[in-house]
C-alpha cells in the first residue's frame, strides 16, 4: 500500500514537471505587425507565423543580420517581394553548394 502511494506521488510530481518544462510549448509569437518596409540588406532569413501554429495573428517574421525579429503583415506586397528575394538568394546559395 505504501508503494502505491509512493508511485502515485512520483507520477504526480513527474506530471507537474513535464507540464511546466516540456508539455507547454509556448511559441514566441508576434503580437502586432508594422507596415514599415524593412530594407532587404539587413534581413538574413524569415519564417511564417500562422494562427494554426498557436499564435493570435498571422505574420511574416524577418530575422535581421543582428538576430532581431521583425514582424510584418503576411500579405503586404513589400513583404511578399522581400520573401521572394530571400527565396531566390537561398536557391542561388544552395545551387552553388550543390556543384
Amino acid at each position: 500500500m505504501q508503494q502505491l502511494h509512493l508511485l502515485c506521488l512520483s507520477l504526480l510530481v513527474l506530471g507537474c514537471i513535464l507540464d511546466v518544462h516540456g508539455g507547454n510549448n509556448v511559441l514566441d509569437c508576434c503580437l502586432r505587425t508594422k507596415e514599415t518596409p524593412i530594407p532587404w540588406r539587413i534581413v538574413q532569413d524569415y519564417r511564417l507565423q500562422l494562427v494554426q501554429d498557436g499564435c493570435d495573428i498571422p505574420a511574416t517574421v524577418f530575422i535581421t543580420t543582428r538576430g532581431k525579429r521583425l514582424c510584418a503583415p503576411l500579405q503586404s506586397p513589400w513583404v511578399i517581394r522581400l520573401q521572394e528575394k530571400l527565396d531566390a538568394s537561398f536557391a542561388r546559395k544552395a545551387k552553388r553548394q550543390g556543384k
